[in-house]
């Protein structure tokens, strides 16, 4: 019997899910499930050392050289989502260990959210239900989005989506993507433009762009400088793109309007973030994938990766 390791399950994910149901109905595993996240290399190979499978939910947690060479068993490691920036694809390959991921279930969900911040964080919501819920009824604090231009950041499919549910609601749309030459504006429907003019031009950005030694800190404080002081900045995608610092510093000193923010460069926020203190910072606990519908879909893919795999169905390969 192969032993399958839920390496990361923190917050709760597949606990208690009829994924997990079918997991545990299977025959050939004997299952380990871990209900908080691995302090450090060493607890990560403490966990998976004998393990065949391993089930990932976090980002958070490496797998890198020192990781994957110490964990000689292991043949699967099945990535809940579609990023895989935190995995060593190399190291992976050389060892023999296939990767799996589950791609393009939460781009409906994800792009509402990056709306849903968007509007919420323009409109002022959060302070004017807390005012009304006071007993004041505050007058002419919100700002129209109608014809406005949004700059989204990553012309991927989640990308794609906001830009269209964006115009429906009237924003003019630009866009840049660190690879411009791989997608067509015919078929993506997207206007490309330089970094510089998207930050200068747009009332807002949206970001969703994958996490890689690229995009870190792609966002810091000579980028900020650029953008309006009216503008507002919306990230779903990875917490690290933006450098938190000059994020934080602009929306305390009023260059920048506000943030809506669902990814943070620390998971959870750290008690002591001075983002909580910022009333123009509009937060989520990394939530923008997790609708009911996407959370199904994701993880009856990630159970079927598992079993197709142990089968020799090897479905959604990354390596």
């Amino acid at each position: 019997m192969a032993r399958l390791v839920i390496l990361d399950d923190a917050p709760p994910v597949i606990s208690d899910t009829p994924a997990l149901v079918r997991l545990r109905s299977s025959p050939d595993f004997e299952i380990d499930l871990f209900d908080s996240l691995p302090s450090g290399s060493n607890a990560i190979v403490e966990r998976i050392a004998t393990a065949h499978t391993v089930l990932n939910i976090r980002t958070s947690t490496r797998f890198d050289y020192e990781v994957l060479s110490r964990c000689g068993r292991l043949k699967h490691l099945a990535v809940w989502g579609s990023n895989v920036g935190h995995i060593d694809l190399d190291s992976a390959r050389r060892f023999g260990i296939t990767v799996t991921n589950t791609p393009g279930i939460a781009i409906e969900s994800v792009a509402e959210h990056a709306l849903a911040l968007l509007l919420a964080i323009a409109h002022r919501v959060r302070q004017l239900d807390y005012r009304v819920h006071q007993g004041q009824w505050p007058r002419g604090m919100i700002t129209q989005l109608h014809g406005k231009t949004l700059g989204i950041m990553g012309a991927g499919r989640v990308g794609q989506q906001m830009a269209t549910i964006a115009r429906g609601i009237g924003l003019n749309v630009v866009a840049w993507t660190l690879h411009p030459e791989r997608y067509n504006p015919e078929t993506t429907g997207l206007q490309f433009v330089g970094l510089q003019q998207l930050l200068t031009e747009s009332d807002a950005i949206s970001i969703h762009l994958r996490g890689s030694a690229e995009t870190r800190h792609l966002i810091g404080s000579a980028e900020l400088s650029l953008m309006k002081p009216t503008a507002f900045v919306i990230n779903t995608s990875r917490g690290d793109v933006i450098d938190e610092s000059a994020l934080e510093e602009a929306l305390r000193d009023g260059a920048l309007a506000g943030a809506g923010l669902d990814v943070f460069e620390s998971e959870p926020l750290s008690l002591d973030s001075q983002l909580r203190t910022l009333p123009n910072a509009l937060l989520s606990p990394h939530t923008a994938a997790t609708t009911d519908t996407a959370l199904a879909s994701s993880l009856s893919i990630v159970v079927d990766n598992i079993l197709g795999f142990l089968s020799g169905d090897v479905q959604n390969l990354v390596v």
